[in-house]
């Protein structure tokens, strides 16, 4: 397998074949940063991905790795005092910091829709779900003709996520359950008719039976609706389950990204990361002792180690490793990694 010319990737994850229709969310060389000063943070360092356009894309990696926050720049709703400090999002080819606050406003709600951590905490307690769809409708009346047709629609949104319309209608938050406003929430987001939908983490708060309803209900979305649907998670069953493509992200960079079956298949992933994690998850037939967790720690993004973020932690380390931050190169199939260890094996000098 060949790399493309040994050069940093630019608009990582994007097709390598000429004369596409361009990616309909694209991140470019995104980095974003906590603070002032010496004592600043970059959560997000570097990182370029592209989504395209009925994609299921799954954002990946260990808690404080930056992939929340990522998310959160798709939309531009970084909370201070984070700020994009270089790079930038582009949605249909438009940059998100050229928009002005009307238009940015609308991609928000009606254009790339956000289904945010925990979002069945996001409902007022004293107004029921109706109230909550009567007063998105209002907010933007020009998606559908009338109000009545924009209850429907989500009326609609509520038989594909497996609830009934008459029983949540009038229903208030505190007679649902955990699952069930989960699921009213990804309605809730899906009723401007959004061409993208962000979720984060969205099986983290459900147990198990509602974790695989929750993977069933976003496939349906997604063969229904047609929508692109981005997913930030640590749990590798459902990326491996739902996802299309994959993007690996460790202490703020972008280590590794492909396709599902690159990155799960034997021998398909390249990053040693990527290997430690995937070895690290239990499974029904194997014993405990199988499983192999990762040594050491996620290094705190304040007080990085030199060369390689993961090169503490990893048993192919050599001294180059330790010295030089290994370029993000990508091959002739769009697969991209960030391993001096990995370039060398396929062919490619480090620089």
């Amino acid at each position: 397998m060949s790399i493309g010319r040994g050069e940093p990737a630019s608009g990582a994850g994007t097709s390598p074949a000429a004369g596409l229709a361009r990616p309909i969310l694209e991140v470019d060389n995104l980095t974003v940063t906590f603070g002032d000063g010496p004592g600043s943070v970059r959560a997000v360092d570097e990182v370029s991905l592209a989504v395209e356009t009925g994609d299921i894309y799954a954002i990946v990696g260990e808690s404080g790795c930056g992939k929340s926050t990522l998310a959160y720049a798709l939309l531009d709703i970084i909370p201070p005092p984070g700020r994009v400090t270089s790079g930038e999002v582009r949605f249909k080819g438009r940059s998100l910091s050229q928009m002005s606050r009307g238009e940015l406003n609308r991609v928000r709600a009606a254009e790339v829709a956000m289904v945010f951590q925990a979002a069945m905490n996001a409902f007022h307690p004293v107004i029921t779900i109706g109230a909550h769809v009567d007063h998105t409708l209002q907010a933007h009346p020009e998606v559908f003709a009338s109000r009545s047709e924009g209850r429907e629609y989500f009326r609609y949104l509520l038989n594909l996520v497996r609830l009934r319309p008459e029983r949540t209608w009038d229903a208030y938050e505190s007679q649902l359950s955990g699952g069930m406003k989960q699921r009213v929430a990804i309605a809730l987001a899906l009723v401007l008719k959004p061409s993208v939908v962000v979720l984060d983490e969205p099986t983290t708060a459900l147990d198990v039976l509602n974790q695989r309803l929750m993977i069933d209900i976003l496939a349906d979305l997604h063969r229904s609706l047609g929508v692109s649907i981005v997913f930030v998670t640590h749990d590798l069953a459902l990326v491996a389950e739902l996802a299309g493509r994959v993007a690996v992200m460790y202490a703020g960079r972008l280590v590794e990204s492909g396709t599902v079956d690159e990155i799960f298949a034997s021998g398909g992933r390249r990053h040693p990361y990527v290997t430690a994690l995937t070895a690290a998850i239990p499974t029904v037939v194997g014993a405990v002792s199988d499983v192999r967790p990762i040594p050491g720690e996620v290094p705190n993004l304040a007080q990085l180690p030199p060369g390689c973020r993961f090169s503490p932690r990893c048993a192919l380390a050599e001294p180059i490793c330790q010295e030089q931050e290994p370029a993000l190169l990508q091959d002739d199939r769009g697969h991209l990694v960030a391993c001096h260890v990995a370039n060398r094996l396929l062919g490619v000098p480090s620089k």
